[in-house]
Order: structure tokens, then sequence, then C-alpha cells
């Protein structure tokens, strides 16, 4: 097999790794503080992904058949049969795609720093910490095992900690890094405890031995289910889902462009990407076939990915409705990227995570300009966030006003604009999936409705609230004239960056009609049926006949006629597919009035009609204003009850120390003194007495003794006499006696 792709792969994940390196230990020495170097490292790497993009995914009608492996022994533990962790890297279409979007993001990122961070301290420090944050999330997505990609989404988690708070000495940032930080662990805490139930079924932490071993029926239904929401949790703090998204927002902190890293390309991905490398494994156990539901099929009627589905619908509109009421500009784009977000979730959780990718995809290019567009205006403001003080900077703003307005289409799902194909995708699969349960049930099936629903109205809601952020930014009359006189264009540095993330926005989904050729490209190459085909499989893992012909005549891609799919097709897989191919038009339809309504609705309350108070004090308006602007109370919720259970439980485990350890301790020094006293005074008067009583014994006897010797020859025949007597007296007595 060509290990060219795995070469390029591993010389795309280097680079950035050795420009930290230099930069972190020589940046200060280097001209323009090394700047350069990190940027040329990433620049390189979106050379090469791009030149494996178009070679490997789109250099085929399927794309990589066959992923390339390559593996190295890392652990082994034991020695009979050993536990062997290796370091594997995998490459397919799947980890291309995510390669170009992080390459091509991050690259754009550090140009667009070179003028936003121009004369910040720490500012050759900053772009290490970026390169670290690109070789995180591109080692991340190469590898071919559960556990380095854990080992690589800590250290992600580590750097968005360092980018957070790289203004450190604002007690808000400071705040800021640690909420994210722990937060993320809490959902990390689950992922691995289904890494260790994983490592107990399986012995291997290797995707395809994994996804084997649910093939074979290694895992019981019910573990896992358990073992899919943990791995689950750990996308639900790291993609910031309810209710786990309340660190994303604050991480705003940070400069402009770690947001659009953050949110576009490396940390907030991972999550999502994580998910659809699983796919398999949370798809979950079909019992009437007794194997895998990837194999039959049938993953739509997987718990696990219901679950995953209910929490990005509800995550998408609940953050959409809070954004409407922001009015830090970075914050509308925060909540709006946790919308976002729930639709990729939602997307993998209706069984397509070719869907939920390519949303990613378009998602990551004009969110980026969206922040990238907002460092701009920040710049150009004097640091100034709130667009209450904003207003008619599209004269003085003409290129940011632009890029910002065309991101902003393609995020409302306007028709031709990358956003409306991947989002009319995600949509359009949501309702497949509900007409596909109730044909299934007999019945409503509205469960199963809610996360189609959720989103539909999500896409109005975001319509609406970035046409009041476009209007409220670059239309009107200046509110703050200083600030608008002193306002101009940012430099080519920043400004490039926008206009090529601007173009991708528009034609990123190539051509964007519903269902057609725009979304061929992606869907044939990341379908759910060929991530177990080609994409994340072992030989084991290659499906029956009968399903390999199914999807390979087109049911995996849904662009053909319900009469094509073959009588051989699972069940599952023609009334899905029947679903599917009915609802294109009606969901492009639906969405995009939602759109339409949002930006009518937009421009009308806040263009045309700008000034006047909708919202009357005591109604249920105004008392929605104020539940959105504080946020639902999740955060208060948050502080008020695992925020101060913990402190509570803090103090209660001190008083417990204090009181009863130390009480414990100390009194068992107390008693060890006194036994120490009283061993003391044994040891002086018993042991010591008796050594010394033998002494003086033994000298008062020698004294005794010693008497005797006299020197006398006279004395000396006295004392035998004496003694001869003696011994001849007791003689005769034993004698006569006996």
């Amino acid at each position: 097999m060509d290990q060219t792709p795995i070469l390029l792969a591993l010389l795309i994940t280097a680079l950035p790794l050795c420009a930290f390196v230099i930069q972190v230990f020589f940046g200060r020495f280097l001209p323009r503080q090394g700047d350069w170097l990190p940027t040329s490292a990433v620049g390189a790497g979106l050379v090469m992904s791009l030149y494996l993009f178009f070679t490997q995914v789109l250099g085929a009608p399927h794309g990589m058949e066959h992923p390339a492996f390559w593996k190295m022994t890392w652990l082994s533990i034991g020695e009979t049969s050993p536990f062997v962790v290796n370091f594997e890297v995998m490459i397919d279409n799947l980890s291309i795609v995510m390669l170009v979007v992080v390459t091509l993001v991050s690259f754009l990122v550090h140009l667009f720093s070179t003028g936003y961070m121009k004369g910040e301290e720490r500012y050759n420090r900053f772009f290490a910490y970026l390169a670290l944050f690109t070789f995180s999330m591109l080692g991340l997505i190469i590898t071919s095992s559960m556990l380095m990609l854990f080992i690589f989404w800590e250290l992600v988690g580590l750097c968005s900690y360092l980018l957070i708070g790289f203004y450190f000495t604002k007690d808000s940032a400071a705040a800021a890094c640690k909420k994210a930080f722990l937060t993320n662990r809490v959902g990390d805490t689950g992922f691995f405890l289904g890494l260790m139930m994983i490592a107990t079924v399986v012995g291997s932490f290797s995707f395809p031995d994994i996804f084997d071993s649910v093939r074979q029926g290694m895992w019981s239904p019910t573990l896992l289910t358990i073992a899919g929401i943990c791995i689950f949790m750990g996308a639900v703090s790291k993609s910031a889902q309810f209710p786990l998204h309340v660190w994303l927002p604050d991480a705003m902190e940070g400069p402009t462009p770690v947001s659009a890293l953050i949110h576009a390309a490396t940390m907030v991905a991972a999550g999502v990407y994580m998910i659809v490398r699983m796919f398999p494994f949370l798809a979950g156990w079909d019992a009437e076939a007794g194997q895998s539901a990837m194999m039959t099929g049938n993953y739509f009627e997987s718990d696990t990915l219901f679950l995953i589905a209910m929490v990005g619908g509800f995550t998408a509109i609940f953050a959409a409705t809070i954004a409407v009421a922001q009015y830090d500009i970075k914050k509308v784009l925060a909540y709006s990227t946790v919308s976002q977000l729930g639709y990729m979730v939602m997307g993998v959780g209706v069984g397509s995570p070719a869907a939920g990718m390519y949303h990613l995809f378009t998602h990551a290019m004009f969110k980026a300009c969206l922040f990238l567009g907002s460092g701009s205006i920040i710049l150009a403001m004097h640091h100034e966030q709130d667009m209450r003080k904003m207003g008619g900077l599209r004269k003085k703003l003409p290129i940011t006003h632009i890029t910002f307005l065309l991101a902003t289409l393609a995020l409302s799902g306007v028709p031709f604009f990358s956003g409306m194909i991947s989002k009319e995708a995600v949509l359009t699969q949501a309702y497949a999936y509900w007409e596909y349960h109730k044909h299934l049930s007999g019945g409503l099936a509205l469960e199963r409705f809610l996360p189609f629903l959720f989103c539909l109205v999500a896409a109005a809601f975001t319509a609406f609230y970035m046409f009041r952020l476009v209007i409220g930014i670059f239309y009107g009359k200046p509110r703050d004239q200083h600030a608008y006189d002193h306002a101009h264009e940012s430099p080519r540095t920043m400004t490039i960056p926008l206009m090529v993330l601007a173009a991708i926005a528009v034609i990123g989904a190539g051509i964007a009609v519903p269902g057609g050729p725009g979304t061929d490209w992606f869907e044939n190459r990341n379908a759910p049926e060929v991530v177990v085909g080609g994409m994340m499989s072992s030989e084991a893992m290659v499906p029956s006949t009968e399903v390999r012909e199914a999807w390979e005549s087109g049911a995996a891609w849904h662009d053909v006629h319900v009469e094509e799919v073959p009588e051989t097709a699972p069940p599952a897989i023609k009334e899905f597919h029947h679903a599917y191919h009915l609802a294109h038009w009606p969901t492009f339809l639906l969405a995009t009035l939602c759109g339409i309504l949002g930006i009518a609705l937009a421009y009308w309350i806040f263009f045309f009609n700008r000034g006047k108070e909708y919202v009357k004090p005591g109604g249920i308006l105004d008392t929605w204003r104020v539940w959105l602007v504080n946020l639902y109370y999740v955060d208060d919720i948050f502080k008020a009850v695992p925020i101060a259970f913990t402190h509570w439980m803090a103090r209660l485990c001190a008083a417990i120390d204090r009181v009863v350890v130390d009480s414990v301790v100390n009194g068992a020094g107390i008693l060890g003194m006194v036994f120490a006293w009283v061993a003391g005074k044994i040891d002086y008067w018993a042991v010591d007495g008796a050594v010394r009583g033998t002494g003086e014994l033994v000298l008062a006897g020698g004294e005794r003794v010693r008497r005797i010797q006299t020197g006398r020859i006279q004395d000396y025949v006295g004392l035998t006499v004496f003694g001869m007597t003696i011994v001849f007296v007791v003689v005769m007595v034993w004698t006569n006696w006996n």
C-alpha cells in the first residue's frame, strides 16, 4: 500500500511541533520575534494537506477506498499475553478533510495574528501556543488509537487553557481559562471511563479492533450503550453541548484570533470529529439480527445515537435563543458556535456523520471569517466589543463589511451559500429520521421529531440574531462619533484571510442545490457505510455482500430514487432512503423560509424601526429577555448547586480534617508521648535498674571476695582446712543418710 499519505500526515503534524519548540525557546531572539516560523510551518502543512485532498479524496469516485495504516509499539505490559499500546496513524477521507480544515484555518489565523497581535506583550509566546494548539489537533486527527486520541485531546485542552488565559493579568481571563479547563474535566471523566471499558472488553485501543469487537458480539447491548454514552460525555464538554456549554462563551476572554481557532477548527471541532470517528461503536447493537447495527444498516434505532440527537438538537435552539439577547459581538458569535455545534452533533445522532462533518467543514470557514472579522472591527473600534456603541462602519471598513456579510449569509442558510447546503443535509437527515420511526412504530413518534423541530426553529433564530449583529455594527448612524472618526480598515495581513474565508463561505459547498452535485463529493466519501467499508475498518469489518451491494448501488448516498435501491438492501436502508429522498426539497424550503423570516424580522426591528420599543416591561417578552440575559440561569445553577456543593464539601472535609483527623492524629501523638514517658520510666527503673543492680551486686561481691586476698600463707592454710572440713562433713552426712 502507498505510504505517501502517512509520511505527509506525519510531516504535517511534526512541523508545528518543531516550530513550537524553536519559538518557545528562541522566538524572542528571531526577527519579528519569530512569528513567521509557525506561520510558515502551518502554511507548508496546508500545502501538503491540499495535495492529499485533491489526489486522494477527490481523485477517486469515493475517495480512498481503504485507509492507510502505520503503527509502532509504544507500550507492552505483561509477558504471557501482553497488553500492547501502539502509536497508530490512519489516513482516510475523514482525516484528510480535517487536515485541510485545521491547517487552512490555522494558517489564516496565524497570518491574521501578525497584524492583530502586533505590539502585544509576550508576542512570541502567543505564536508558540498557536503552533502547539495546531499540532495537538493534527495529532488527534491522524491517530488510529483511542488512547493516543485521548492524549492529544487533553493536550488540546491544555492549549486552550494557555490561550484563553493569555491575558492572565486580567481576572476575567484567568477565571475563564480555569472555567474552560475544569468544565472539560467533567466530560473527560466520562470519556476516560468509556476508555477503561473499551480496554477491559476489547483489550486494545485501536479503532479497527474496537469496531470489530462490536461486530463479533463482545459487548452486551447495555454495556455498549453505557460505554457509548461515556464516550459521548467527552464530546459534550469539548464541543460545548448542553449543559457543559458554559465554558465556551467565557473563552472569549482570549485574544480574538484564539476565538477563531477554538471555535472554527480545533477544540470544539474535536468533539464532533471524535463521535464521527466512533460512529460504528455508537451505532449500537441490532438485537434482532444479533450483530452490530452498522452491519445491518439499522443504526437509526440506537439509544446512544438518539440521546446524541436530542442533546445536539436542544443545544442548537437553546444557544440560538441566548444569542438574541447578547450585545458583545464575540459573545453573539460564541453562542452561535454552540448552536451550530448542536447541528453537527444532531446530524451524527440522526445517523449521518457525513452531514455532521459537512456542516463542520463549512461552518469552520464562515465562522472563522466571522470571528476574524469581529477582530478587525474590535481593533478598528479601539478594542470596543459592545455593538451598542457601533454603527455605520460599512463605510469605514468596506472589506470587513463585505466579508462579514457573506459569512453571515452562509451561517444564516441563505440559498447558494455553503452553510445552506450543509445545514439542509443535517435537517433532511433529521426529517427522514423522524419519518423512518413513524413508519416503524405506526404512530407519530413525536420524540423523534424533536431534533428536527429544534434545529429548524434554531435556523430562524440564527438568521435573526446574525442580521441583528450586522445591522447594529455596519448600518445606521454611529453611536460613538469619536471612535467612528478614528476607525479604519485593517491591514492586508488581516483582510486577506477574511477574503479567502469569505470566498470559501460562498463556494465551499460546491453547487449549492439540495441533493445536487454540491453534496456528492462529501457524502460519497464520508457516509456511515463508507465509514465501515473503508474509512475506519480492518478487513474483518467489511460488511456482508448484500449490504455492500446496497451501499455501492447508491443507497448510502441519497441522490437516487428509491426504486433504484436493490431488493437485497436491508429494510432499514430502504425505508430510510425513501424518506430521505422525499425530504430534500421540503426541508430546503422550510429551512430557507425560516432563514428569510429571521432576516426579515431583524431588518424590520433593527433597521426600519430602530429605536422602537417592542418589549413591554413586565410582559412575556420582557420576562423571556431577563431569562436570556441571565443565560437561562444555567451558570447560576452551576454556582448554586455543583460549585456550591463542591465548596461545601471542601469546608466539610476541612472541618472533618480539623476536628476528626487532626484530633486522631494529635491524640495519637499525645498517647505516643505518654507511652514514651511510661516506657522511659520502665526503662530507667526496671531495665536500667536491673542492669545497674547487677553491676553493683557484682562490685559488692567482688569487694567482699577481695578481702579474702590477704597475701598471708597462714590465712590461706586456715581457709583450706576450713573448706576441707566442710567438704568432709557434707560427704559423711550424705553417706550416712543414704
